[in-house]
């Protein structure tokens, strides 16, 4: 049975199927789909071996930002993919972009959809954007197994890391972690009782669950017969013994001993929602292309009808973001930015798609602003404001 012993947060999940199965490749990311609702058991439930929710929790490193309740919204900005077609050289593409990515880290984002402002052009543009961020977001003990040589990721190294919450040291306890499944060819599945996850410890994590695999990420684990090795990200939450391991394991080692003990690690595969939603943990953002401006309203991720309940457009001909300005409580919050030349370019009347239609800086002393620069600014007033 599934582990439940982290009942005692109240959840209030909703439940929704997976929208689509994911596409069997060698990178498989990890999905937009909310979890499944667990339910809600004995609010003293303990592990195994007698330890509570709330020990687990109160292990959490100081540094790791943690709002320690749940958090239900989200947040999710949308990017034109001319924004790095217009910069001057590759290594500074790959800065910009990293900054993004660290901007998007920062204030929480949940989700950020690149969408194709420039035609049969923008293609190759949006997805050299959407590698580099997913490729940023993913932890770094898990990228190797994700993502093979590509020169579109050449200059990864000039990009900062996030240093997000799910980017884990290895000595670093947190209840849930990342890792990544080896799916098993057919002609093995009868010789693999277990299953293991890489997840950056110094043992695998062998699944208690890895019918879950199937029911939260729609993927099988197994696969045909012949194809190159296939790797499937998962979030995972570690048990009570596994705390007591890492514990012992990181004393033994501090000491100096090179004994490397009969350690064991387990651990549950979950929704990558689920720590946000039980712990306020941020665990990262997804990202999602859209071949054009329409889609970018209509295939919200988080709720079955696709729509995002407050939407705002960002130009320096919209209404003025004041000091007395006020955001409304929210669902899901989707913010749009655009071009150089700003929405207007790509679109008439854009300010009738959204809710709200706010230039964020007042009185700009530049005649231009940067796509990347409007980020930043938007969604530092935005966090001073927020209902929540």
């Amino acid at each position: 049975m599934e582990d439940d012993s982290y009942s005692n947060i109240d959840l209030n999940l909703k439940s929704t199927e997976p929208k689509k199965k994911a596409k069997k490749r060698h990178m498989l990311q990890k999905p937009g789909e909310v979890a499944k609702p667990e339910g809600k058991q004995a609010k003293h439930k303990k592990e195994d071996d007698g330890l509570s929710s709330i020990q687990l929790f109160k292990e959490i490193p100081q540094k790791i930002p943690f709002m320690g309740r749940p958090r239900e919204h989200t947040i999710s900005v949308a990017l034109p993919a001319s924004l790095v077609q217009n910069v001057q050289s590759e290594e500074l593409r790959a800065y910009v972009i990293g900054n993004i990515a660290r901007t998007l880290t920062i204030y929480g984002i949940n989700e950020v959809v690149l969408y194709n402002d420039m035609g049969n052009e923008g293609t190759k543009w949006q997805d050299h954007f959407a590698l580099n961020l997913r490729y940023l977001e993913t932890p770094q003990y898990l990228r190797r197994y994700l993502y093979p040589m590509n020169y579109a990721l050449k200059y990864a190294g000039l990009q900062n890391p996030l240093d997000a919450p799910h980017h884990l040291r290895s000595n670093e306890w947190l209840p849930y972690r990342e890792g990544v499944i080896k799916l098993i060819p057919k002609s093995q599945c009868g010789k693999h009782n277990k299953f293991f996850a890489e997840c950056g410890l110094f043992r695998n994590v062998e699944i208690k669950n890895i019918s879950a695999l199937s029911s939260i990420y729609g993927v099988d684990h197994v696969t045909d017969d012949g194809d190159e090795e296939i790797y499937q990200r998962v979030t995972i939450r570690l048990d009570g013994s596994s705390l007591t391991q890492c514990k012992q394991y990181w004393k033994n080692n501090k000491l100096g001993s090179t004994d490397s003990g009969n350690y064991s690690l387990s651990g549950y595969i979950v929704s990558p929602e689920e720590p946000l939603q039980r712990a306020g943990l941020y665990w990262g953002y997804t990202v999602r292309e859209a071949d054009s401006f329409e889609q970018v309203l209509v295939e919200c991720p988080f709720n079955d009808s696709g729509e995002y309940d407050y939407k705002i457009g960002t130009s320096e001909r919209g209404e003025l973001f004041g000091p007395n300005t006020k955001l409304p409580k929210y669902k899901n919050l989707l913010v749009v930015f655009g071009p150089v030349n700003g929405l207007e370019h790509i679109m008439e009347n854009p300010s009738d798609k959204f809710d709200k239609y706010y230039n964020f800086c007042l009185h700009q002393k530049s005649r231009t602003i940067r796509t990347e620069e409007a980020l930043s600014i938007s969604l530092a007033i935005m966090n001073f404001v927020s209902p929540y």
